[in-house]
């Protein structure tokens, strides 16, 4: 809102017409009317490219549209232009560089993931979701300290975050500390009852501290939610004679 707010006040020391175009993209932002903003915003910067206001108001139009990619790129561009846009666009930015880090994953490419996802904190230290899986890109390399420290980090600013509690669960029983493990499962579960993968792997913290029964429970409440779990809870599901 704060950059909205500069594009606005700047319009009396632009050209007439070019002040009405950005006035035009300026509005319609504000209206919630993205797509005609964005389209504004192109024309007024085809003639103005170097314009920092028009590139920061873009930049918040192709976010709330979904399209990070582009809306990263304007960012880079405006505050390159004019570094003092940068705080009003940090959170929203946070979370298109946090986005663009879960394509990287998604797409296997954890170096170029992890540096989406550094950017991302860097914009907003708060990005619990963006801790969260900066830690499983750390847990699936192996390095569960480090893991430990982003998902302490993750559910120490959002207490509510049901993953982190798994993710670090994972951690724990990978340190060989189930009984820390079971109890942060224990708050994932309670946190979100119907995801059947923090049943599984409640099994084997449960199995891990010898309480075969809760395993046998968690097995089955695991492949009810989703049957999916099957092969990872096997080894505590009764055995077919």
């Amino acid at each position: 809102m704060k950059a909205l707010l500069s594009a606005v006040l700047c319009l009396a020391a632009l050209p007439s017409r070019a002040a009405e175009d950005r006035s035009l993209g300026a509005v319609l932002l504000l209206q919630g009317r993205y797509q005609e903003a964005a389209a504004a915003l192109d024309a007024d910067l085809k003639r103005r490219p170097d314009d920092a206001a028009a590139l920061a108001n873009r930049c918040t139009a192709r976010y709330k549209l979904g399209q990070y990619e582009e809306a990263i790129s304007d960012f880079e561009a405006a505050v390159k232009l004019k570094p003092d846009v940068k705080p009003a666009l940090a959170p929203s930015m946070s979370d298109a560089y946090y986005q663009r880090g879960l394509r990287l994953v998604e797409a296997g490419a954890e170096d170029q993931a992890a540096e989406a996802l550094y950017a991302s904190v860097r914009l907003d230290r708060k990005n619990a979701l963006a801790y969260n899986e900066l830690g499983y890109l750390a847990l699936r390399g192996k390095q569960n300290e480090t893991s430990l420290d982003y998902f302490d980090r993750a559910v120490k600013l959002d207490p509510d975050l049901a993953p982190a509690y798994a993710n670090r669960a994972a951690a724990l029983l990978a340190l060989r500390r189930p009984a820390q493990a079971f109890a942060d499962l224990d708050r994932a579960v309670l946190l979100s009852p119907k995801t059947g993968a923090f049943f599984a792997l409640r099994a084997r913290a449960s199995a891990a501290l010898g309480r075969r029964g809760q395993a046998l429970k968690d097995a089955a409440r695991a492949v009810e939610l989703d049957p999916k779990q099957a092969e990872a809870v096997k080894e505590f599901l009764p055995k077919d004679k």
